[in-house]
């Protein structure tokens, strides 16, 4: 079986527990939407990377709401994951990032640069009446 599309949403608790089952379930359909390894491995990173964004940030680690949301279309896979969190100035996040020290990593905030220069681009807008939208897209075949 392969999945075209598929979107899943969840209440989490800000746990380890809540937040490892919710990516292990979207672990599971991404494997059904591609089998191109490359891209599985990104999809899965990327949204442990940004559901835990959303709680940490979003949420200021509480309770909330998560929808994840991917697509294959020809030569494409969209991934988009929501929430209803506090929202986030796009113009905030930092995309150009480059680390040339060790010292340069110790700050966090990376994941948002990494996955804009893996992927065809990072888009953050508001998710109305409140919280963020993330999205990206990655060619398949993909190749980083």
């Amino acid at each position: 079986m392969t999945l075209n599309k598929f979107s899943v949403s969840a209440h989490l608790d800000y746990s380890p527990e809540s937040i490892d089952s919710f990516i292990s379930f979207c672990e599971g359909l991404i494997a059904h939407i591609t089998d191109d390894a490359g891209a599985r491995y990104l999809l899965k990173n990327a949204v442990d990377e940004l559901t835990v964004n959303a709680m940490e940030h979003g949420y200021l680690k509480q309770p909330g709401e998560i929808k994840v949301s991917i697509e294959h279309q020809e030569g494409k896979i969209y991934l988009e994951i929501a929430d209803q969190g506090i929202g986030i100035n796009p113009s905030a996040v930092r995309m150009d990032r480059e680390a040339r020290t060790e010292e340069d990593l110790k700050p966090g905030g990376w994941a948002m640069a990494i996955l804009n220069r893996i992927s065809n681009g990072i888009s953050i807008r508001t998710n109305h009446p409140r919280g963020a939208i993330v999205s990206l897209s990655i060619p398949i075949p993909f190749n980083p």
